[in-house]
């Protein structure tokens, strides 16, 4: 198994090169070492160092971003927990709802709100409407059939 100083090693980059840095050079050296290319054995093998190296490297970013995810997750709820708590208790502790039983605007909540409320339309007005346009409609495009 190697390690990921190996595999930086292996590349031949720096420790702590960033991801295009490890995919360049792993595209030049495979290119380079590529069985197709070379019929050399010492190549072929030198060729899976190079594969071996690239994904060990592309496994640990991959884990290293994984982390980092279910790090900012966690943060993330726990700054909404504290969040919810602290402002829940300090929105509605103490507070005096007596204020507001008293009625400024002389608005009376027991009874139904009836000032310009709109009416149910019927249904016998809405088919003359409908049935009515569409047959004017209709004597205009005969009329102007008949008149050109």
């Amino acid at each position: 198994m190697l390690s990921s100083s190996d595999c930086y090693e292996i590349l031949g980059i720096q420790r702590g090169a960033s991801q295009k840095e490890i995919k360049t050079a792993y595209r030049k050296l495979s290119l380079k070492y590529h069985p197709d290319r070379n019929k050399n054995e010492k190549d072929g093998d030198k060729f899976k160092q190079i594969i071996e190296a690239y994904q060990f490297l592309r496994r640990e970013e991959k884990m290293g971003h994984k982390r980092s995810e279910v790090d900012i997750e966690y943060t993330y709820v726990n700054f909404w927990r504290y969040y919810d708590k602290t402002d829940n208790e300090s929105q509605f502790s103490g507070s005096d709802f007596g204020r507001f039983s008293k009625n400024p605007f002389g608005v009376k909540f027991n009874q139904p709100y009836e000032h310009n409320q709109e009416k149910p339309t019927s249904h016998v007005f809405t088919h003359v409407l409908l049935y009515g346009g569409l047959g004017v409609i209709a004597l205009w495009i005969i009329l102007s059939g008949i008149l050109k």
